[in-house]
Protein backbone atom coordinates (compact mmCIF):
# COMPACT_ATOMS: atom_id res chain seq x y z
CA UNK A 1 0.00 0.00 0.00
CA UNK A 2 1.56 3.51 -0.95
CA UNK A 3 0.30 6.05 1.85
CA UNK A 4 1.69 9.65 1.13
CA UNK A 5 0.48 12.58 2.51
CA UNK A 6 -0.28 16.05 0.90
CA UNK A 7 -0.93 19.60 1.74
CA UNK A 8 -2.47 22.46 0.88
CA UNK A 9 -4.25 25.71 1.71
CA UNK A 10 -8.00 24.89 1.74
CA UNK A 11 -9.27 21.14 2.21
CA UNK A 12 -10.60 20.92 -0.97
CA UNK A 13 -7.48 21.43 -2.75
CA UNK A 14 -6.01 18.63 -0.43
CA UNK A 15 -8.62 16.28 -1.20
CA UNK A 16 -8.16 16.84 -4.99
CA UNK A 17 -4.24 16.64 -4.82
CA UNK A 18 -5.27 12.93 -3.17
CA UNK A 19 -7.44 11.92 -5.89
CA UNK A 20 -5.27 13.51 -9.05
CA UNK A 21 -1.87 11.61 -7.48
CA UNK A 22 -3.11 8.16 -6.35
CA UNK A 23 -6.35 8.15 -8.03
CA UNK A 24 -10.38 8.89 -7.09
CA UNK A 25 -10.43 5.08 -5.29
CA UNK A 26 -7.41 5.81 -2.96
CA UNK A 27 -8.42 5.58 0.72
CA UNK A 28 -8.23 8.67 2.85
CA UNK A 29 -6.75 8.09 6.45
CA UNK A 30 -6.30 10.91 8.36
CA UNK A 31 -6.69 15.05 8.02
CA UNK A 32 -4.92 17.30 10.10
CA UNK A 33 -4.65 21.05 9.96
CA UNK A 34 -1.59 22.49 10.63
CA UNK A 35 -0.88 26.37 11.83
CA UNK A 36 0.61 28.71 9.74
CA UNK A 37 4.69 28.76 9.70
CA UNK A 38 4.98 32.31 9.61
CA UNK A 39 2.26 35.46 10.92
CA UNK A 40 -0.50 36.54 8.06
CA UNK A 41 0.70 33.11 6.09
CA UNK A 42 -2.36 31.01 5.81
CA UNK A 43 -3.26 27.73 7.35
CA UNK A 44 -2.40 24.69 5.72
CA UNK A 45 -4.14 21.09 5.55
CA UNK A 46 -2.76 17.95 5.70
CA UNK A 47 -3.92 14.90 4.50
CA UNK A 48 -2.56 11.13 4.81
CA UNK A 49 -4.08 8.86 1.82
CA UNK A 50 -3.20 5.16 0.33
CA UNK A 51 -3.65 4.28 -3.26
CA UNK A 52 -6.42 1.47 -3.23
CA UNK A 53 -5.17 -2.19 -3.09
CA UNK A 54 -7.22 -4.95 -4.46
CA UNK A 55 -6.86 -8.19 -2.76
CA UNK A 56 -8.03 -11.87 -3.44
CA UNK A 57 -8.31 -13.02 -0.20
CA UNK A 58 -11.02 -12.20 2.77
CA UNK A 59 -8.08 -12.11 5.67
CA UNK A 60 -6.60 -9.22 3.33
CA UNK A 61 -9.70 -7.72 2.39
CA UNK A 62 -10.82 -7.38 5.69
CA UNK A 63 -9.73 -4.04 7.38
CA UNK A 64 -8.65 -3.74 11.03
CA UNK A 65 -11.20 -1.61 13.14
CA UNK A 66 -9.02 0.94 13.12
CA UNK A 67 -8.54 1.31 9.52
CA UNK A 68 -12.91 1.00 9.24
CA UNK A 69 -13.24 4.17 11.06
CA UNK A 70 -10.12 5.97 8.98
CA UNK A 71 -12.36 4.37 5.97
CA UNK A 72 -15.72 5.78 7.06
CA UNK A 73 -14.05 9.02 7.60
CA UNK A 74 -12.59 9.39 3.80
CA UNK A 75 -16.07 8.31 2.49
CA UNK A 76 -17.45 11.58 4.71
CA UNK A 77 -14.78 13.83 3.70
CA UNK A 78 -15.31 12.76 -0.05
CA UNK A 79 -18.38 13.18 0.08
CA UNK A 80 -18.11 16.59 1.80
CA UNK A 81 -15.65 17.39 -1.27
CA UNK A 82 -18.53 16.35 -4.05
CA UNK A 83 -20.85 18.80 -2.33
CA UNK A 84 -18.33 21.77 -2.41
CA UNK A 85 -17.34 20.81 -5.76
CA UNK A 86 -21.22 21.52 -7.02
CA UNK A 87 -21.78 24.26 -4.74
CA UNK A 88 -22.37 27.39 -6.72
CA UNK A 89 -19.75 30.10 -6.24
CA UNK A 90 -20.47 33.66 -4.08
CA UNK A 91 -20.69 35.32 -7.62
CA UNK A 92 -23.00 33.07 -9.16
CA UNK A 93 -25.27 33.50 -6.34
CA UNK A 94 -25.05 37.44 -6.67
CA UNK A 95 -25.91 36.75 -10.49
CA UNK A 96 -28.70 34.57 -9.63
CA UNK A 97 -30.33 36.96 -6.96
CA UNK A 98 -29.89 39.89 -9.59
CA UNK A 99 -31.66 37.84 -12.42
CA UNK A 100 -34.43 37.19 -9.85
CA UNK A 101 -35.05 41.11 -8.77
CA UNK A 102 -35.17 41.80 -12.93
CA UNK A 103 -37.93 38.90 -13.42
CA UNK A 104 -39.99 40.59 -10.07
CA UNK A 105 -39.32 44.24 -11.10
CA UNK A 106 -40.83 42.88 -14.72
CA UNK A 107 -43.52 40.93 -13.49
CA UNK A 108 -44.99 44.37 -11.63
CA UNK A 109 -44.52 46.65 -14.62
CA UNK A 110 -46.86 44.52 -16.01
CA UNK A 111 -49.60 43.96 -13.68
CA UNK A 112 -49.30 47.97 -12.94
CA UNK A 113 -49.70 48.55 -16.77
CA UNK A 114 -52.58 45.79 -16.86
CA UNK A 115 -54.97 47.73 -14.92
CA UNK A 116 -57.97 49.47 -16.23
CA UNK A 117 -59.28 53.38 -15.98
CA UNK A 118 -62.93 54.35 -15.96
CA UNK A 119 -63.65 57.35 -18.41
CA UNK A 120 -62.50 60.74 -16.52
CA UNK A 121 -64.72 62.78 -15.20
CA UNK A 122 -65.47 66.15 -17.48
CA UNK A 123 -63.98 68.42 -14.12
CA UNK A 124 -61.00 66.53 -14.33
CA UNK A 125 -59.82 66.36 -17.59
CA UNK A 126 -57.68 69.25 -18.07
CA UNK A 127 -55.75 68.33 -14.47
CA UNK A 128 -54.95 64.59 -16.39
CA UNK A 129 -54.35 66.74 -19.87
CA UNK A 130 -51.43 68.88 -17.88
CA UNK A 131 -50.11 65.70 -16.56
CA UNK A 132 -49.99 63.64 -19.47
CA UNK A 133 -48.32 66.30 -20.97
CA UNK A 134 -45.55 66.63 -17.78
CA UNK A 135 -44.94 62.93 -18.42
CA UNK A 136 -46.66 61.60 -15.55
CA UNK A 137 -46.87 57.73 -15.57
CA UNK A 138 -50.55 57.02 -17.27
CA UNK A 139 -50.93 54.26 -14.56
CA UNK A 140 -49.87 57.09 -11.48
CA UNK A 141 -52.61 59.31 -13.42
CA UNK A 142 -55.21 57.10 -13.41
CA UNK A 143 -54.38 56.70 -9.82
CA UNK A 144 -55.17 60.60 -8.90
CA UNK A 145 -58.03 60.45 -10.70
CA UNK A 146 -59.76 57.79 -9.31
CA UNK A 147 -58.82 59.48 -5.95
CA UNK A 148 -60.12 63.00 -7.00
CA UNK A 149 -62.81 61.06 -8.57
CA UNK A 150 -63.94 59.08 -4.84
CA UNK A 151 -63.11 62.50 -2.70
CA UNK A 152 -65.24 64.96 -1.22
CA UNK A 153 -66.79 67.79 -4.01
CA UNK A 154 -66.51 71.29 -3.04
CA UNK A 155 -69.10 73.16 -2.03
CA UNK A 156 -72.73 73.39 -3.96
CA UNK A 157 -72.30 76.27 -6.82
CA UNK A 158 -68.41 76.57 -6.84
CA UNK A 159 -67.45 75.72 -10.66
CA UNK A 160 -64.75 77.28 -13.52
CA UNK A 161 -61.72 78.05 -12.37
CA UNK A 162 -62.53 77.92 -8.64
CA UNK A 163 -63.20 73.79 -9.04
CA UNK A 164 -59.84 73.76 -10.95
CA UNK A 165 -58.32 75.38 -8.25
CA UNK A 166 -59.96 73.20 -5.36
CA UNK A 167 -59.09 69.69 -7.13
CA UNK A 168 -55.19 71.17 -8.69
CA UNK A 169 -55.26 71.50 -4.42
CA UNK A 170 -56.47 67.94 -3.56
CA UNK A 171 -53.81 66.34 -6.57
CA UNK A 172 -50.70 68.55 -5.20
CA UNK A 173 -51.15 67.51 -1.41
CA UNK A 174 -51.35 63.67 -3.13
CA UNK A 175 -48.84 63.77 -5.33
CA UNK A 176 -46.08 65.65 -2.74
CA UNK A 177 -46.78 62.39 -0.70
CA UNK A 178 -45.62 60.08 -4.13
CA UNK A 179 -41.72 61.91 -3.54
CA UNK A 180 -39.32 60.99 -1.52
CA UNK A 181 -36.62 63.87 -0.81
CA UNK A 182 -33.07 62.32 0.54
CA UNK A 183 -31.46 64.11 3.55
CA UNK A 184 -28.05 65.59 2.77
CA UNK A 185 -25.19 63.40 2.16
CA UNK A 186 -23.84 61.44 5.67
CA UNK A 187 -21.27 63.44 7.12
CA UNK A 188 -20.62 61.99 10.76
CA UNK A 189 -17.95 63.55 12.23
CA UNK A 190 -14.76 62.11 12.80
CA UNK A 191 -14.76 59.51 10.31
CA UNK A 192 -14.67 59.46 6.49
CA UNK A 193 -18.00 59.25 5.02
CA UNK A 194 -17.69 57.13 1.63
CA UNK A 195 -20.29 58.09 -1.17
CA UNK A 196 -19.80 55.62 -4.40
CA UNK A 197 -22.04 57.45 -7.64
CA UNK A 198 -23.23 55.03 -9.84
CA UNK A 199 -24.73 55.45 -13.49
CA UNK A 200 -24.58 54.27 -17.18
CA UNK A 201 -21.82 55.80 -19.43
CA UNK A 202 -22.54 59.24 -20.43
CA UNK A 203 -24.88 59.85 -17.02
CA UNK A 204 -22.99 62.90 -16.11
CA UNK A 205 -21.75 61.23 -12.92
CA UNK A 206 -18.06 62.95 -13.40
CA UNK A 207 -19.77 66.14 -13.26
CA UNK A 208 -21.70 66.04 -10.52
CA UNK A 209 -18.87 64.23 -8.43
CA UNK A 210 -17.37 67.73 -9.24
CA UNK A 211 -20.36 69.78 -8.45
CA UNK A 212 -20.88 67.76 -5.70
CA UNK A 213 -16.88 67.99 -3.85
CA UNK A 214 -17.17 72.20 -4.79
CA UNK A 215 -20.42 72.32 -3.01
CA UNK A 216 -19.45 70.86 0.10
CA UNK A 217 -15.75 71.72 0.47
CA UNK A 218 -16.96 75.42 -0.37
CA UNK A 219 -20.90 75.90 1.25
CA UNK A 220 -20.30 73.61 3.86
CA UNK A 221 -16.51 73.49 4.58
CA UNK A 222 -15.85 69.96 4.68
CA UNK A 223 -12.68 68.58 3.63
CA UNK A 224 -13.56 66.31 0.65
CA UNK A 225 -11.21 63.66 -1.73
CA UNK A 226 -12.26 62.05 -5.01
CA UNK A 227 -11.45 58.63 -6.35
CA UNK A 228 -11.72 57.51 -9.50
CA UNK A 229 -12.31 54.43 -10.49
CA UNK A 230 -12.10 52.94 -13.60
CA UNK A 231 -10.47 49.79 -14.74
CA UNK A 232 -10.68 50.16 -18.56
CA UNK A 233 -10.21 53.76 -19.19
CA UNK A 234 -6.10 54.84 -17.82
CA UNK A 235 -7.09 58.58 -18.89
CA UNK A 236 -10.93 58.75 -17.95
CA UNK A 237 -9.98 61.03 -14.76
CA UNK A 238 -7.71 63.27 -16.24
CA UNK A 239 -10.27 65.98 -16.48
CA UNK A 240 -11.70 65.28 -12.87
CA UNK A 241 -8.01 65.22 -11.47
CA UNK A 242 -7.35 68.61 -12.98
CA UNK A 243 -10.79 70.22 -11.60
CA UNK A 244 -9.47 68.44 -7.99
CA UNK A 245 -6.34 70.71 -8.50
CA UNK A 246 -8.06 73.67 -8.82
CA UNK A 247 -10.17 73.50 -6.28
CA UNK A 248 -7.51 72.21 -4.11
CA UNK A 249 -8.97 68.74 -2.81
CA UNK A 250 -7.29 65.49 -2.67
CA UNK A 251 -7.68 63.04 -5.98
CA UNK A 252 -6.41 59.70 -6.01
CA UNK A 253 -6.73 57.19 -8.62
CA UNK A 254 -7.87 53.20 -8.57
CA UNK A 255 -8.48 50.25 -11.03
CA UNK A 256 -9.74 47.45 -8.66
CA UNK A 257 -12.10 47.54 -5.72
CA UNK A 258 -9.24 45.91 -3.48
CA UNK A 259 -7.74 49.28 -3.83
CA UNK A 260 -10.78 50.98 -2.54
CA UNK A 261 -9.88 50.21 1.39
CA UNK A 262 -6.34 50.94 1.50
CA UNK A 263 -6.96 54.63 0.09
CA UNK A 264 -9.72 55.03 2.67
CA UNK A 265 -6.88 54.65 5.01
CA UNK A 266 -4.64 56.91 3.79
CA UNK A 267 -7.34 59.79 3.74
CA UNK A 268 -9.23 59.10 7.24
CA UNK A 269 -8.65 62.32 8.26
CA UNK A 270 -11.04 63.45 5.21
CA UNK A 271 -14.56 64.09 6.24
CA UNK A 272 -15.84 62.87 2.83
CA UNK A 273 -15.06 60.89 -0.09
CA UNK A 274 -16.77 60.90 -3.73
CA UNK A 275 -16.30 58.18 -5.46
CA UNK A 276 -16.22 58.24 -9.51
CA UNK A 277 -17.40 54.60 -11.00
CA UNK A 278 -16.95 54.09 -14.25
CA UNK A 279 -20.45 53.51 -16.39
CA UNK A 280 -21.91 50.22 -16.19
CA UNK A 281 -24.32 48.78 -18.61
CA UNK A 282 -27.55 48.35 -16.60
CA UNK A 283 -27.99 44.57 -18.65
CA UNK A 284 -25.03 42.92 -17.41
CA UNK A 285 -25.56 41.76 -14.26
CA UNK A 286 -22.18 40.57 -13.79
CA UNK A 287 -21.62 44.55 -13.72
CA UNK A 288 -22.19 44.65 -10.53
CA UNK A 289 -19.74 41.74 -9.01
CA UNK A 290 -17.23 44.50 -8.14
CA UNK A 291 -19.80 46.65 -6.12
CA UNK A 292 -20.81 43.76 -4.17
CA UNK A 293 -16.44 43.73 -3.18
CA UNK A 294 -16.38 46.76 -1.95
CA UNK A 295 -19.56 46.39 0.69
CA UNK A 296 -17.84 43.30 1.67
CA UNK A 297 -14.91 45.75 2.95
CA UNK A 298 -16.48 46.64 6.30
CA UNK A 299 -16.50 49.91 5.10
CA UNK A 300 -19.46 52.43 5.51
CA UNK A 301 -20.18 53.35 1.45
CA UNK A 302 -23.72 55.13 0.71
CA UNK A 303 -24.59 54.20 -3.13
CA UNK A 304 -25.96 57.12 -5.21
CA UNK A 305 -27.57 56.39 -8.71
CA UNK A 306 -26.69 59.42 -11.43
CA UNK A 307 -29.17 59.17 -14.44
CA UNK A 308 -29.30 61.38 -17.82
CA UNK A 309 -32.89 63.48 -18.19
CA UNK A 310 -33.03 63.06 -21.38
CA UNK A 311 -32.74 59.36 -21.43
CA UNK A 312 -35.89 57.57 -21.96
CA UNK A 313 -37.98 56.51 -19.18
CA UNK A 314 -37.68 52.57 -20.10
CA UNK A 315 -33.72 53.07 -19.73
CA UNK A 316 -34.15 54.92 -16.39
CA UNK A 317 -35.94 52.23 -15.27
CA UNK A 318 -33.96 49.60 -16.37
CA UNK A 319 -30.71 51.35 -14.46
CA UNK A 320 -32.94 52.43 -11.44
CA UNK A 321 -34.10 48.40 -11.07
CA UNK A 322 -30.10 46.83 -12.14
CA UNK A 323 -28.58 49.19 -9.49
CA UNK A 324 -31.04 48.82 -6.97
CA UNK A 325 -29.63 44.99 -6.17
CA UNK A 326 -26.68 46.61 -4.91
CA UNK A 327 -28.52 49.05 -2.62
CA UNK A 328 -29.64 53.09 -3.47
CA UNK A 329 -29.41 55.57 -0.99
CA UNK A 330 -30.84 58.19 -3.41
CA UNK A 331 -30.85 59.11 -7.36
CA UNK A 332 -29.45 62.49 -8.50
CA UNK A 333 -30.53 63.67 -12.32
CA UNK A 334 -28.18 65.72 -14.55
CA UNK A 335 -28.54 67.59 -17.41
CA UNK A 336 -31.93 69.19 -16.60
CA UNK A 337 -31.38 72.21 -18.86
CA UNK A 338 -32.07 69.73 -21.83
CA UNK A 339 -35.49 68.41 -19.89
CA UNK A 340 -38.79 69.32 -21.68
CA UNK A 341 -40.80 67.87 -18.42
CA UNK A 342 -40.24 67.01 -15.25
CA UNK A 343 -42.83 63.92 -15.16
CA UNK A 344 -39.49 61.24 -15.84
CA UNK A 345 -38.14 62.81 -13.01
CA UNK A 346 -41.40 62.54 -10.82
CA UNK A 347 -41.86 58.84 -11.53
CA UNK A 348 -38.39 57.83 -10.73
CA UNK A 349 -39.62 58.07 -7.09
CA UNK A 350 -42.97 57.67 -7.26
CA UNK A 351 -42.24 54.11 -9.10
CA UNK A 352 -39.56 53.11 -7.73
CA UNK A 353 -39.40 54.96 -3.93
CA UNK A 354 -36.08 55.97 -4.48
CA UNK A 355 -35.24 59.27 -2.73
CA UNK A 356 -34.06 62.49 -5.24
CA UNK A 357 -31.23 64.32 -4.26
CA UNK A 358 -29.71 66.12 -6.54
CA UNK A 359 -30.63 68.37 -9.90
CA UNK A 360 -28.23 69.05 -12.08
CA UNK A 361 -28.69 72.10 -15.00
CA UNK A 362 -25.35 72.60 -16.88
CA UNK A 363 -22.54 70.57 -17.28
CA UNK A 364 -20.05 73.58 -16.21
CA UNK A 365 -18.76 72.46 -12.71
CA UNK A 366 -18.75 76.15 -11.66
CA UNK A 367 -22.49 75.74 -11.67
CA UNK A 368 -23.66 74.23 -8.41
CA UNK A 369 -26.47 71.70 -8.17
CA UNK A 370 -29.92 72.50 -7.03
CA UNK A 371 -31.12 69.91 -3.75
CA UNK A 372 -34.25 68.42 -5.13
CA UNK A 373 -37.48 69.34 -3.49
CA UNK A 374 -40.80 68.37 -3.46
CA UNK A 375 -42.01 71.94 -4.52
CA UNK A 376 -40.09 72.49 -7.32
CA UNK A 377 -41.18 68.92 -8.85
CA UNK A 378 -44.56 69.14 -8.39
CA UNK A 379 -45.44 72.64 -9.65
CA UNK A 380 -43.30 71.83 -12.77
CA UNK A 381 -45.56 68.91 -13.26
CA UNK A 382 -49.03 71.40 -12.58
CA UNK A 383 -47.66 74.01 -14.27
CA UNK A 384 -48.22 76.16 -11.07
CA UNK A 385 -46.37 78.15 -8.26
CA UNK A 386 -45.81 76.68 -4.99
Amino acid sequence: MQVRKFEATTMRDAISAVKRELGASAVILSTKELPPSDAGLPKIYEVTAASAVSSKSGAEARPASSDTTSVRDSEVIAKLSNITDMMPSARQVRLLESSVQDVRNLLLDLLRESRTTDATPPHLFSLEQTLNASGVDRVITAELIRHLSAYAPPSAGQAGEDLDAHYKEVATRWLMKRVKIAPKLTNVQGMTNIHVILGTPGSGKSTLVSKIATAVAKRERHSVAIVSWDPEKLGAAEQTRVFSKILGIEHVCISRPEELKPTVMKLRNTDLLLVDTAGRNPTDTASLVDLEIIKDQGLSIEFHLALSATEKSALQDRAIRHFSTVGISSVAFTKLDELPAWGDIFNASSKWSVPLSWLCYSAQPSQAPERASREAIISSLLKTEL
